[in-house]
């Protein structure tokens, strides 16, 4: 039977199976270690690889030289991880963290996330990301409160939008201004969706079905294959229907 463990000052955790993990003092984890949960409100070093069948907690330090896989993810602290940090449920990310790659039911950024790439059935960034390859969801909603940069966007329903004056979301296929913030996302190559409204964006290129391109926005090339609207203010080099 697999046995709680609790650190409150130092101490370091064996390779093997645990229940429930606590740490708030200062703790090594020397090898691969599976448990039922974990929190860590001290400071926590894992050498291996972490396997969570529930929640995992940091409000504190977390640092790994592997990858974690949990249930469900609450990082309010800051974690940092070699690996792909992955999330069958929700990733909640209120603090920071920094990773190889993501992967998760449910993500939510209102702090900091820096990776090479980002996946999720549903995706919602208020915070600040930094993604060197493709952000992929099927439903994506970006708040613009801050500059965020990523190669590639993919998704079904995408929508990027500052900070709102009492509307949640772009409706397309109307599209007005939805509020005030100099926050951009900065998009390396291209955005392809189903519909897509997206303001203060910066790419190569947008593809989708029915597209909206909304005030400060500079696309060099927009495809649609049904429905367009422009903002006067949007500068757009090139647009096609495709």
């Amino acid at each position: 039977m697999a046995y709680n463990i609790k650190i409150s000052g130092n101490g370091d955790i064996a390779p093997g199976e645990y229940g429930e993990i606590k740490v708030s003092g200062s703790t090594r984890i020397e090898g691969a270690v599976r448990c039922e949960s974990l929190s860590c409100s001290g400071s926590l070093r894992a050498a291996g690889e972490l396997t969570c069948s529930g929640e995992v907690k940091v409000s504190g330090s977390f640092k790994g030289a592997a990858g974690l896989t949990a249930g469900e993810l609450k990082v309010a602290g800051s974690a940092s991880l070699e690996g792909e940090v992955a999330a069958e449920g929700e990733m909640k990310v209120a603090g920071s963290l920094d990773c190889l790659r993501v992967r998760a039911g449910e993500l939510k950024v209102a702090g900091v996330l820096n990776a090479s790439s980002a996946e999720a059935e549903e995706a919602k960034i208020s915070g600040r990301i930094k993604l060197e390859g493709l952000l992929n969801a099927e439903k994506l909603e970006i708040i613009l409160a801050s500059t965020s940069s990523v190669g590639s966007i993919g998704g079904s329903s995408i929508s990027v939008y500052r900070p709102d004056m009492g509307r949640r979301s772009p409706r397309l296929p109307l599209l007005s201004s939805l509020g005030h913030g100099d926050g951009r996302l900065l998009v390396e190559d291209c955005i392809e969706g189903d519909t897509i409204a997206i303001e203060n964006v910066t790419a190569r290129r947008v593809s989708g079905r029915v597209v909206a391109v909304g005030e400060g926005c500079k696309i060099d090339l927009l495809q649609y294959s049904e429905q367009v609207e422009l903002h006067p203010d949007a500068q757009v080099g090139r647009c096609e229907q495709v």
